[in-house]
């Protein structure tokens, strides 16, 4: 027994020495046999280096001893001008030999054992390393990809991959390929664009740029918007930064006001001015809209005139937006000194990404005239998808602002009557406000109306809103009104009308096919404070539907707008034909008789012409659903059963 074991192990010592052997490291052989295998991933090396190493890996799981391997492997002739090859762990008894043709990018490998032992095996691992020569600078970094490596040839230059056994005779050597991607430098950065009011800022454009460090154009190769929070990333950007200089661009002077401001913000900056309120910190930014470092009643009125349409900017060339780095706005927060004239922020940001500081940044935003803190882009219309298709030519449609932090605001209602008139007649709307308790000091809203079917006659304030400084804006079919209680002593309390809007009725009711009146804008600030008030939709009726009644195929128009629905009924299939009147995006969606939308047909910009689309609504249940089309500002529906 003790001598069998010792022959055991002299002949393990023996193997051992005969036997070269690297560390068993690369990817797996897909299978039983002898392979040489090109990895999934190589990692390009940097400009500054100009090479990019890229390891070739043997893997033999059978029991065939193999002394010699031979192999042609493929690389991009155009990111790569030539490449050497070189052994990963170099043996003695071992030849390495290679030719490089740089012409049709490929490189020939053989491997030979050159000892004299019959036990001997060419050992598993990364076995090869090839170094790519980069083309030029100029021409490796304008490349948008670079080939796979790779063990077929675009066309021709095919070669016999063999091995070499211990006996002298032929092996198969098979090839496996897990990709061979060339993963290039790529950059990673992050960062926030926050309200000085403490939320985030969203819809804000961050665009990547890069230069070359010799100097040139910068030029944008990735944009981001940032999210309601606020944030925007760059994940896995391609730019090798030993080539290039990088920095984000923010272009903030195509930025406007947007929703943010309102009477309430007039009406609070004439609040510092009577000295009922105490600015701090970029109260002293936002209040003065003219930019002359002080708060005054022209800025108040610069405010009113920027809603009233007078003034499409504000004064002294003042832009919309202002953006402040952390170390300003840490100066400027909640001080009590007014830093306008010495920390002016910036319109258009410019940050140079720097190798090794960190890879986040944070800016802080400012909207100008923005005196309640609203914050830049935290306003937002809001689409209410219809409650009844059927009483939407009774109603007055009502387009909603809602705010992102809505479940911090309290909440009222601007309230309006269904309409019922005649030809001839004139109509007065009434709007009042449900305030639930809470009194309101600032009241803003915008109602579209189709000059085809109504008359704009007059506008009138009642009881206290009568008192409150207003304007009124009518003009191509739409008045915009807006008002606030400078004195802060006449709100309006729950229940009460703030104003009377009269019209006169061109055409029957019964010949309507649409609201003639649609609210689109609508703003309230609570008394004191006059912080902004979320406003709850008016019977949650957004869009203008008309349904004829019965089956088969329809057309319904609002004035030329025409949608029609083949088979009528059907069991799944139906193709949807609608005209565009003119340039506009289009939404095509049918929708249960809840108004929850089922299935999305088209939803993008699209040229005038008429279009024939086709969907399956096999998936839902059997019934009634409604295709509502909306052109622009025009909207047609059709009725098509589904039954299976």
């Amino acid at each position: 027994m003790k001598n069998w074991l010792l022959t055991i192990l002299c002949a393990v010592l023996c193997f051992a020495a005969t036997t070269e052997t690297y560390a068993q490291s690369g990817p797996p052989a897909p299978s039983t046999g002898a392979w040489v295998i090109i990895d999934t991933n190589y990692t390009v090396g940097s400009s500054l280096i100009g090479q990019t190493k890229a390891r070739i890996t043997y893997k033999n799981n059978t029991s065939t001893l193999v002394t010699g391997l031979q192999f042609r492997v493929f690389y991009d002739k155009t990111a790569f001008t030539g490449a050497t090859v070189a052994a990963v762990t170099p043996a003695s008894n071992e030849v390495l030999s290679y030719v490089t043709d740089a012409t049709n990018g490929f490189i020939t490998i053989t491997l030979v054992y050159t000892g004299s032992s019959s036990t001997w095996s060419l050992a598993q691992g990364e076995t090869f390393e090839i170094t790519f020569t980069h083309a030029t600078n100029s021409t490796f970094q304008a490349l948008t990809a670079i080939s796979n490596l790779t063990w077929s040839p675009t066309t021709g230059n095919s070669f016999p991959q063999l091995l070499a056994k211990q006996d002298g005779t032929d092996g198969t050597l098979s090839q496996h390929n897990y990709g061979g991607i060339f993963l290039r430098p790529s950059l990673n950065y992050h960062g926030t664009f926050t309200n000085v009011t403490g939320s985030g800022s969203k819809n804000i454009v961050v665009q990547l740029q890069q230069r070359p460090k010799t100097g040139g154009t910068w030029t944008t190769i990735k944009m981001d918007t940032t999210a309601v929070s606020g944030a925007f990333a760059f994940n896995d950007v391609v730019v090798d930064t030993t080539y290039f200089n990088a920095r984000l661009y923010v272009k903030g002077d195509t930025l406007t006001v947007g929703n943010t401001i309102s009477t309430a913000d007039a009406a609070k900056v004439n609040q510092y001015v009577l000295g009922q309120a105490t600015p701090l910190g970029f109260d002293y930014y936002a209040a003065d809209v003219n930019s002359d470092n002080t708060i005054s009643i022209t800025d108040a009125y610069g405010i009113y005139g920027r809603l009233a349409g007078r003034f499409t900017a504000w004064p002294n060339s003042t832009m919309d937006v202002k953006f402040f780095t952390a170390s300003e706005y840490a100066t400027i927060n909640g001080s009590s000194t007014n830093y306008t004239s010495s920390i002016a922020g910036t319109t258009d940001i410019t940050f140079n990404i720097v190798a090794g500081q960190p890879d986040s940044v944070t800016f802080y935003v400012l909207g100008k005239g923005d005196a309640n803190g609203t914050g830049f882009h935290m306003a937002r219309m809001v689409p209410i998808q219809i409650v009844n298709p059927n009483n939407a030519p009774n109603h007055i449609i009502d387009a909603t602002t809602q705010y992102d932090n809505a479940s911090t605001l309290e909440t009222i209602e601007v309230n309006m009557p269904t309409l019922s008139v005649d030809a001839g007649n004139l109509v007065t709307v009434p709007i009042k406000v449900l305030t639930g308790g809470t009194q309101v000091s600032a009241l803003q809203l915008a109602m579209k109306y189709n000059p085809g079917l109504l008359e704009f006659k007059s506008l009138s304030a009642e009881a206290g809103v009568a008192h409150w400084l207003s304007f009124v804006n009518p003009s191509d079919g739409t008045i915009e009104w807006g008002a606030a209680d400078f004195t802060t002593t006449h709100p309006l309390s729950n229940g009460e009308t703030a104003i009377n809007v009269q019209f006169k009725a061109l055409v029957p009711k019964d010949q309507w096919n649409m609201s003639p009146l649609y609210v689109t804008r609508k703003f309230a600030g609570i008394n004191n404070t006059l912080k902004d008030l979320n406003i709850t939709p008016t019977d949650g009726i957004i869009q203008v539907l008309i349904v004829n009644p019965g089956f088969g195929n329809q057309t319904l128009e609002n004035k030329l707008l025409t949608v029609k629905l083949a088979p009528n009924p059907t069991r799944g299939e139906v193709f949807v034909t609608f005209n565009v009147l003119e340039d506009a995006m289009v939404n095509l969606t049918f929708r249960d008789n809840f108004g929850n939308p089922v299935a999305t047909v088209v939803n993008q910009f699209m040229p005038a012409g008429t279009y024939t689309y086709s969907t399956n609504l096999g998936h839902v249940a059997d019934g009634i659903y409604y295709a509502m089309l909306t052109s622009g500002k025009k909207v047609a529906t059709a009725k098509e059963l589904v039954y299976k």
